[in-house]
């Protein structure tokens, strides 16, 4: 359902939160404030309208699993996360095979759907540290190679937007050079790195923290490790919220030292989440769902299962934050670290990507690019023809 103007809501715009209504055309916001309407609308009265969640670092939810070299499945995910207010996201893969890796990223190159818009991929593996792979099975690994990404971007036609990597690594230095002049953000993570290795990454050009304090050596008084490194930077990090791979306290701690435009919440969902089954598998093995996480048989946690509207709630009730530094963490800053201009606020000029909360903060519609991709059972009502 195309959509020529959302009115009478509360609208998220920059740091300010405004009475307005918003005119649409061309998939873009044309006008904030008051405009003439002509064609469907989207009533927003008592509800707050904000810029669309941008989840960068996804594995799939509502059982749509991104590992396949089926289009359909991303298409599956696109059709199923703006449910939870989310209008962009990249596909997140681990390793595998290097020919199978290079198979699904060509098939997937082009997958496209009318919800929530693929940005592109992002590699998790296969160029991490064994000792801090998580759940990855250490036969999917390998020392980073450059020539080897080269081939991984070729067959995705630059659609490789980051790459997760461990910079203590052999070769590690000269994959961060290759990920940067191959267009994608270099993100520090899985990783054992000390406080100087990580530190000689961020001065030679790595951006971006994957999963802050998840899989990667833990600070210590007397070497800082890759935390304190990352923390000292000026690189943006990933925080999960789902209050499960992070505690509340240490949360609220990341946040008073990153602040608002270095912290970027993800959820590393797996597709079971928002899914009705409690079992799967992923990277090979068995996982089941032990409240906001999938866990392994060994306690390992695997992912999360708290879909990004979750997220965000989390980051109001954790950070005490108001409605435009949630949308910040959770919209705008993903949309800057993987330099996407025309995404991430509501700006005139920029897509029309938005999500529509009640008092509660649950979606009650999400816009992608002018299309109405999401609307609540029930409120069918707010949408005019």
């Amino acid at each position: 359902m195309r959509i020529a103007a959302v009115t009478g809501g509360r609208v998220v715009a920059g740091s300010s939160l405004i009475a307005g209504d918003l005119d649409i055309a061309d998939e873009r916001i044309v006008t904030i404030g008051a405009g003439a309407h002509p064609g469907p609308s989207l009533d927003a009265r008592g509800l707050v309208v904000l810029p669309g969640f941008i989840d960068i670092h996804t594995h799939g939810g509502g059982g749509h699993s991104f590992f396949t070299s089926e289009p359909e499945r991303l298409a599956s995910y696109s059709d199923w996360a703006p449910a939870h207010g989310v209008t962009a996201y990249l596909a997140s893969f681990v390793g595998d095979d290097a020919d199978a890796t290079r198979t699904m990223l060509h098939s997937l190159r082009r997958a496209s759907s009318p919800g929530a818009a693929c940005l592109g991929f992002h590699l998790e593996g296969p160029f991490i540290n064994p000792g801090r792979r998580g759940a990855f099975p250490e036969e999917t690994l390998r020392v980073p190679n450059r020539e080897e990404f080269a081939s991984y971007q070729a067959a995705a036609e630059g659609r490789i937007r980051q790459v997760t990597f461990a910079p203590e690594l052999e070769g590690g230095m000269e994959l961060l050079e290759e990920i940067v002049r191959r267009g994608a953000v270099a993100a520090v993570g899985h990783t054992d790195a000390t406080f100087a290795e990580a530190s000689a990454a961020f001065e030679a050009g790595a951006t971006h923290v994957t999963h802050l304090f998840n899989a990667m050596r833990p600070l210590h008084h007397r070497e800082g490790g890759v935390l304190a490194a990352a923390l000292a930077s000026k690189a943006t990090c990933e925080l999960i919220f789902d209050t499960v791979h992070v505690d509340e306290n240490v949360l609220r701690l990341a946040y008073r030292v990153l602040g608002e435009r270095r912290t970027v919440v993800v959820t590393d969902n797996l597709y079971l989440a928002g899914a009705a089954r409690s079992e799967g598998r992923f990277a090979g093995g068995a996982v089941s769902a032990v409240g906001n996480v999938a866990m392994r048989g060994d306690a390992t946690i695997v992912g999360s299962l708290l879909p990004m509207d979750g997220h965000f709630r989390n980051v109001i009730k954790v950070l005490g934050a108001n409605l435009e530094v949630a949308a910040r963490l959770c919209a705008t800053n993903a949309a800057a670290v993987i330099g996407e201009a025309e995404r991430g606020s509501i700006e005139p000029g920029k897509f029309a990507d938005l999500v529509l909360l009640d008092e509660r903060f649950e979606v009650v519609a999400t816009v992608c690019a002018g299309r109405v991709a999401y609307l609540r059972p029930g409120d069918e009502r707010r949408h005019s023809a």
